[in-house]
């Protein structure tokens, strides 16, 4: 009987059939395709937008009338008359361009749900930054990004690719997946390693919190990040920028696009090099530890098969090499206090300067076809990331904790080649009552992970000219996943709209151990429920609740020390999350104000940890039987002239581990998750001129008390050794006259300090003088400004 039900499910939206037409096309303007635009059937409450491309499909009487109407544009009206394809020009209206009563906030469009829909009628936590607050706030890597989402915290340490996110008290597993999914035009990048790339060319980002997983798939458990790069268009545009600040940082940056041939071909190519030399010094070699050099190169081309069929190209490339192994240790540093997370003294004193390499590349192949009532989407990409670093080296062993005695060093390398496949049917009614989509996805994974230490034979040679090699691990993984999916979406009445979807992953792992030449293999299947619920209350107010199931892949410690806890299998992790919401718009769209509760219980939480068995030292994943995370978040817009906005958000959050291994561990908090943040961002725009104008932005960001461990394995009460809140100030100017624009910027400009990592190691023996080996710890990073020169072309 279950079989049948599911049968049903998937199947039932596929045999209904309307006898009405359905009438596609895309909307131009002068400069080309217009996204967003909004087609309603004339004497209806219902109808469709625009995609990206311009594209609309709608299903309509054959008399009917349709409607087309875009901010700053005059509006439209057709009759169908019984045709299919339908292409419409719409004219700028000067009139309303120039209007100077003051405009609520635009209806932001988002694709969190795979497909287009208003982001304050989703009944999810969604925020989004368009391409124009990008621009001012100075997003320029999605971790600049996440920072201004309350709830949710990023950190960088150790190498170009290790991240640390934290979602909603869900944190990121230091090597492993992250615990929030990136989509960039919809090619799903597995690799958490690519979380830090360049931002160059994007119209806008999303950010969808609550776990995921029916539109995601695995590793969704917080959320999801959605990103859009901009799209090409008919004729020639691009953009060029330099940039230079203190640190000689230093950029050069292009994109540009246009149309092989009007309305059929497009083409998009984006290059951005940039250079930093580094502020944080190491004080024995004299030398920037926190350098770092970034060459992205993006492309992409689009081709209208048809007026119901697009095929879209992209490809994209980036090698980033930056400081590596940059932490201070507090034996070497008087300043820096040990069992103190709030010491920000001292400098890194390594006597090998640790550089690390992350290139990689994304092939990705995108291609949609409509029909009657649904369309059919497929995306295919395949990515090859390599990441190596080096640094000094950290042993129980009597030799040196990233300080002055050249004696060993430590290499890993991580390696991952992912092909992805998923196939989707996607219902194109908008102005039905019932919406859906389903379909398929594939992926498999090879990886590798060696790591090594390098012996000094001569601890007077501080060159490292003669090593010998101790090889730790060397393990290779493959992972293969399939997952079904499907989703129905239904309006009760015009302001009762439930919704329901399920998904299912059966996934394999494959583990070979190089070093004992042994490998073992697994198999575990994830199910992954969704269900809402939105009322709306009156005409711009909506109260929401879901509950949705997610899931981060297991896999495999490159070291067991059963003694630590640390197992050679790491147990998939799952998430029960509840939500509960309040969508509201006020005074003409010019306040909106959104507040939601969650509660997220966890199922075999992922949680990282340093172990130990008295001879080798190690830090790996291990699982906390159960732990649950609570809280509650507020997103808020205000315009409070035509000039001058106020944006802002809060996020209050309650931890706790309430089963685990580790009896010292039960009833404390889960670890790397600020308890609280905020976010306040005033933003200006106002014309100086006939052709100019200043855009500006100051925003402020504060993290709050957060722990760094999650039981006593140091001897140490969790209460007793928190780092406390701390709060960011950035801010950028921009003057523009006619194309050109110059902008000043700044970040953390009051040069607050915090700790991006702290161990505390000196509970442990093992200095080459004697006594503990000392407490380490990744600064954060100073005060970083300068200045920017741009042309639009």
């Amino acid at each position: 009987m279950f079989k049948k039900l599911i049968f049903l499910f998937f199947v039932s939206p596929l045999v209904m059939f309307s006898q009405e037409i359905s009438v596609s096309g895309i909307v131009n303007s002068s400069d080309g395709v217009l996204p967003g635009v909004n087609v309603t059937i004339k004497g209806a409450n219902s109808g469709t937008i625009t995609d990206v491309d311009g594209n609309y499909t709608i299903l309509v009487d054959k008399e009917a009338i349709l409607v087309f109407s875009f901010i700053g544009y005059k509006t439209k009206e057709v009759r169908v008359s019984g045709r299919n394809n339908i292409n419409i020009n719409l004219e700028e209206d000067a009139a309303l361009l120039g209007e100077v009563v003051v405009k609520g906030f635009t209806d932001v469009r988002g694709r969190a749900r795979k497909r287009i829909e208003s982001i304050q009628a989703m009944p999810e936590s969604v925020t989004a930054v368009t391409s124009q607050q990008i621009e001012v706030t100075g997003i320029d890597d999605i971790g600049s990004f996440l920072t201004q989402i309350p709830g949710i915290s990023f950190g960088e340490s150790q190498d170009p690719g290790t991240v640390l996110i934290s979602v909603r008290g869900i944190p990121q597993i230091r090597y492993g997946p992250s615990p929030i999914a990136t989509v960039i035009d919809g090619v799903y990048l597995a690799s958490a390693d690519l979380t830090n790339q360049s931002l160059f060319d994007i119209d806008q980002i999303e950010v969808i919190k609550g776990a995921q997983g029916l539109f995601y798939g695995k590793n969704a458990i917080g959320g999801a990040v959605v990103i859009t790069t901009k799209q090409p268009k008919n004729g020639f545009n691009g953009k060029a920028q330099v940039g230079y600040g203190n640190g000689n940082a230093y950029k050069l940056q292009t994109n540009f696009s246009g149309s092989i041939k009007n309305n059929r071909s497009y083409y998009r190519l984006g290059v951005n090099y940039s250079n930093f030399d580094g502020l944080i010094n190491n004080t024995t070699l004299n030398e920037k530890v926190d350098f770092r050099r970034d060459l992205g190169l993006r492309g992409m081309l689009k081709f209208r098969l048809s007026s119901t069929s697009l095929l879209s190209l992209t490809g994209q490339y980036n090698n980033s090499k930056s400081g590596a192994i940059t932490f201070i240790n507090s034996n070497e540093n008087p300043d820096f206090e040990d069992f103190n997370p709030n010491s920000f003294g001292g400098n890194p004193t390594a006597d090998f300067l640790g550089e690390g390499s992350l290139k990689s590349t994304v092939l990705a192949a995108s291609f949609e076809t409509s029909f009657n009532s649904f369309k059919l989407m497929s995306h295919t990409s395949y990515s090859d990331v390599n990441l190596f670093y080096d640094g000094d080296y950290l042993s129980f062993a009597p030799i040196d904790n990233y300080g002055p005695i050249p004696a060993a060093t430590q290499a890993m390398t991580r390696a991952s080649r992912t092909l992805n496949e998923e196939l989707r049917l996607v219902s194109t009614n908008d102005n039905s009552k019932l919406k859906w989509n389903l379909g398929l996805f594939y992926q498999n994974i090879s990886s590798d992970w060696d790591t090594s230490a390098f012996f000094n034979q001569d601890t007077n040679d501080f060159n490292y000219t003669n090593t010998t090699e101790q090889i730790i691990t060397a393990d290779d993984n493959k992972l293969s996943s399939i997952g079904v999916f499907g989703f129905i979406e239904y309006d009760l009445t015009e302001k009762f709209n439930i919704s329901a979807g399920l998904r299912n992953e059966w996934e394999t792992l494959e583990n070979t151990e190089n070093v004992a030449g042994i490998t073992s293999k697994r198999s575990y299947s994830a199910f992954q429920p969704k269900i809402s619920a939105s009322y709306k209350i009156g005409k711009d107010n909506m109260i929401y609740t879901s509950y949705s199931r997610g899931f981060r892949s297991g896999g495999y410690n490159p070291l067991e020390i059963a003694a630590s806890g640390i197992n050679k299998e790491i147990n998939p992790e799952f998430t029960n999350s509840f939500e509960l919401g309040l969508k509201n718009s006020f005074w003409n769209n010019r306040f909106i104000f959104n507040v939601a509760y969650f509660n997220t219980v966890f199922e075999d939480q992922q949680v990282y940890r340093f172990g130990s068995d008295g001879v080798r030292t190690f830090l790996g994943t291990i699982n906390f039987e159960e732990s649950k995370s609570s809280g509650f978040e507020i997103d808020t817009k205000l315009r409070l002239t035509k000039h001058l906005d106020l944006l802002g958000g809060a996020s209050f959050i309650d931890t706790e581990i309430t089963k685990a291994f580790e009896d010292s561990a039960i009833g404390n908090k889960i670890p790397f998750a600020p308890q609280s943040s905020y976010y306040i961002g005033l933003f200006t725009n106002f014309e100086t001129g006939k052709d100019s104008k200043i855009s500006a932005n100051v925003n402020v960001e504060n993290k709050g008390k957060k722990y760094w461990f999650a039981d006593d394995l140091y001897g140490i009460d969790q209460e007793s050794v928190f780092q406390d809140a701390y709060t960011l100030v950035n801010t950028k100017l921009i003057y523009s006259i006619h194309d050109f624009s110059v902008g000043l910027w700044g970040k953390n400009i009051f040069n607050t300090q915090y700790n991006q990592e702290w161990w505390p190691f000196g509970v442990f023996d093992g200095d080459p003088n004697g006594g503990p080996l000392g407490d380490i710890r990744t600064p954060s990073q100073p005060t970083t400004y300068g200045v920017e020169l741009s042309y639009k072309f």
